[in-house]
């Protein structure tokens, strides 16, 4: 980028670019986890009745209540429970604050493609781990792995899922 009003951290970024956007209404975009199928008639009710004047309004800055909620489903302290306006500030926040200590990040390399993005945002190290024949994760080229390992799972856009494990 040549602006000259970017910080300097952006400038030379390459950008995350999206995949292409069918201008078709009858198409659904798998690959960016669009859904084939209608919101359930339930799922619309909720979210008119809660479409009213409160609208207007912040949500809790804290979003509380919404913690409390996802806490008390999955067992855990309130504490535990980070929650962020979409998965991007997520991850955002979860490669600056966590993995941005230099060591590489391991992740495959056919997968979310903002990974890099904030690698190179964040000028943190990453190595791409080649998926298998099957476009799958083989766990066991991650081992050893000293920086973090990020994972979709599902991984997108291949779909593959690691199973879940009780051991």
């Amino acid at each position: 980028m040549s602006n000259p009003y970017w910080s300097p951290c952006i400038r030379d970024l390459e950008p995350y670019v999206p995949g292409e956007q069918p201008r078709r209404r009858d198409l659904v975009k798998l690959n960016t986890n669009e859904n084939p199928y209608s919101p359930s008639p339930r799922v619309l009710a909720a979210v008119r009745a809660a479409a009213d004047e409160s609208l207007r309004l912040y949500p809790p800055p804290e979003a509380d209540e919404f913690k409390a909620a996802i806490a008390a489903y999955h067992g855990i302290e309130t504490g535990q429970v980070f929650v962020g306006n979409g998965s991007d500030e997520v991850l955002a926040h979860v490669f600056y604050a966590l993995l941005n200590h230099g060591r590489p990040v391991l992740f495959p390399d056919i997968t979310y493609s903002f990974y890099p993005v904030y690698c190179r945002l964040y000028g943190i190290p990453w190595r791409e781990v080649p998926l298998t024949s099957a476009y799958c994760v083989e766990v066991a080229d991650y081992q050893g792995a000293n920086g973090g390992i990020v994972l979709a799972n599902p991984n997108a856009p291949t779909g593959s899922a690691l199973a879940a494990r009780s051991d």
